[in-house]
């Protein structure tokens, strides 16, 4: 699988696009944004109960072999739904990271 295939645009409009277009993409961009912030939150406690277990059974938090699993299976996850697989990449590393110390400091 070609994972820095590019999503394309499908843009069917015939409309000519207005102000009133742009302030309706906006408020639906940002509804989107607002779910997205409530996935994060639960994946966020999702990650403070992962930390729980891990301190428990001695796993420590950065597993190079599953960080490694997540970034591939949301590239492969992305290009599936059209959007860029290296967006998502960037995302998660972002979020990988801030998980991994923020177990870190819930195991100490």
């Amino acid at each position: 699988m070609d994972i820095t295939r590019q999503p394309k645009i499908d843009d069917k409009s015939t409309e000519k696009p207005d102000a009133a277009a742009m302030n309706a993409l906006r408020q639906r961009i940002d509804a989107l944004d607002d779910e997205i912030i409530v996935l994060l939150a639960q994946r966020q406690r999702e990650i403070e109960k992962a930390a729980l277990i891990k301190r428990e059974i001695g796993m420590p938090a950065r597993t190079p072999l599953r960080v490694a699993e997540v970034i591939e299976r949301v590239q492969r996850t992305a290009l599936q739904h059209n959007l860029a697989p290296d967006l998502a990449a960037t995302l998660w590393a972002v979020m990988i990271e801030w998980s991994i110390a923020h177990e870190q400091r819930l195991m100490r």
